[in-house]
């Protein structure tokens, strides 16, 4: 616990950092007129997450004046949360460790995951550039090491890997000159005979400004927070919404895009998870196959599924209940698993001696769960589970659970210039777009540590095209 109490406070302060470099960044770029809303640029950059403050570095480092406009108090978006580390191929600690993880791994393993679904000159293009990504990240100051036992996994040497990530990327952002606009929301963008060539925008104060630009980068993130975007393309998720990130990514920069014709795809596919508490989520290996697995319940204190299902056909059976919730119990067995361990680590699983008090403590019928448990210990079920353990052994935990969006794999369609393109694949001229507003690089399943490397990969391809490159 006191771990993670440092952890939380440490990413408050470089928070405050953060806004502090932000405020510190170049005089505001010429605006037109007296009294007047219109601001001028080269490139606007909308979303401050690690898209955002590639796109924009790299459209300075080419010559042109940005100004990157960010709707929330503080820079980052969901990078800043980012837990693990980045995929990359072919590196300098692959050939170190005489571990190979190459380029054609690299794209085999997205294309995999994503069941064949993704654009794969896309896909190639991420592989291809992704020790470029990682030398970049190493050239800005930050240090890694190999997961040798899964290759595609480069991990920081120490500390916290997201707040590294946004601490270089904002010094970077400051160094080139980048105008940084904290609580500025951009709110529609502005086209003239076909072109993108600004957006409006509403800062902090309230005030509403056009800004008019060459070029301007959606770097928004997905869309999460919006539960009706999500429901509207997977009927199966409706009501989920994402409890996992940060309270940015709401669709902005989709709907501005869809507005102006851009194009879609995958639109039915969001990596969900269904045992998600507020920041973290549970592997559902805990309640399937560790230590025997533990059960799922609802408010009545009922199972309701499988718990062996597959986590995305989960996801459905858990909003179908009251308050679209569930609760995960299991015991010591599981706790001594690996990733139970893991689990009642993060801090907010209860703890007791009996089931009964465990209901308790949940807010639960402890007669009920009582009753649950002990039928599921004599092997009655009635969903189809296969491998069946015991929830006996004390002491036994719980928590209230959630399906939760941890990364939109729909998105808006780019070329591999990252130009915006339409639904027919024509370009959007002056539009361009990178990170998880993209759609075409996952299909069903994204591969954990491409959103890094994507974030690189493809800002630094929009902010070198964006600035005329």
């Amino acid at each position: 616990m006191k771990k993670r109490i440092a952890l939380v406070l440490a990413i408050i302060l470089i928070a405050s950092i953060f806004v502090g470099c932000a405020k510190q960044a170049v005089e505001p770029q010429k605006e037109v007129g007296n009294e007047s809303n219109d601001i001028v640029t080269d490139v606007l950059v909308i979303g401050g997450g690690g898209a955002g403050l590639v796109s924009a570095i790299t459209a300075a480092e080419n010559g042109a004046n940005v100004i990157l406009v960010e709707k929330m108090p503080m820079l980052g978006g969901n990078t800043i949360i980012s837990a693990t580390g980045l995929t990359a191929s072919d590196t300098a600690l692959h050939e170190e460790a005489g571990i190979p993880f190459t380029v054609e791994d690299h794209i085999a393993r997205t294309m995999d995951m994503g069941k064949d679904l993704p654009d794969l000159e896309l896909v190639t293009i991420l592989a291809e550039e992704s020790n470029t990504a990682y030398e970049w990240l190493v050239s800005l100051g930050l240090s890694y090491k190999l997961n040798e036992e899964e290759p595609w996994w480069i991990i920081p040497t120490e500390g916290h890997y997201g707040s590294q990530l946004v601490n270089a990327y904002v010094s970077e952002a400051t160094k080139q000159g980048v105008d940084v606009r904290l609580e500025t929301k951009a709110t529609e963008l502005v086209t003239e005979d076909g072109k993108v060539v600004g957006a409006k925008v509403v800062d902090k104060d309230g005030k509403e400004l056009d800004i008019k630009a060459n070029a301007v980068i959606l770097a928004t993130g997905g869309f999460g927070n919006a539960g009706d975007l999500i429901g509207e393309y997977n009927p199966n998720y409706a009501g989920a919404h994402s409890i996992m990130s940060t309270a940015g990514p709401t669709g902005d920069g989709f709907r501005m895009a869809v507005e102006v014709g851009a194009g879609m795809r995958d639109m039915e596919f969001h990596q969900m998870r269904p045992l998600a508490t507020p920041g973290y989520w549970i592997r559902e290996s805990v309640i399937s196959e560790e230590g025997i697995g533990g059960i799922l319940v609802n408010k009545d204190g009922a199972r309701f599924a499988n718990e062996t299902l597959k986590p995305l056909d989960l996801v459905p059976e858990i909003l179908a209940q009251k308050d679209r919730v569930g609760y995960v119990i299991f015991d010591a067995d599981v706790f001594e698993t690996k990733n139970g361990t893991a689990a009642v680590g993060k801090g907010k699983m209860i703890q007791t001696d009996t089931i009964e008090e465990l209901a308790e403590a949940l807010g639960l019928n402890a007669e009920a769960v009582g009753a649950t448990v002990a039928a599921y210990n004599e092997g009655q079920d009635e969903f189809g589970r296969e491998t069946m353990g015991k929830v006996t052994k004390a002491p036994f935990y719980g928590v209230q659970v959630a399906p939760s969006s941890h990364y939109t794999m729909a998105g808006i369609t780019i070329n591999a210039d990252t130009q915006v393109t339409d639904e027919n694949g024509e370009a959007i001229e002056g539009l361009y777009a990178a990170g998880e507003i993209v759609g075409g690089l996952y299909g069903s399943g994204r591969v954990a540590g491409n959103n890094t490397t994507e974030n690189i990969v493809f800002g630094k391809r929009a902010g070198k095209h964006a600035a005329g490159k």
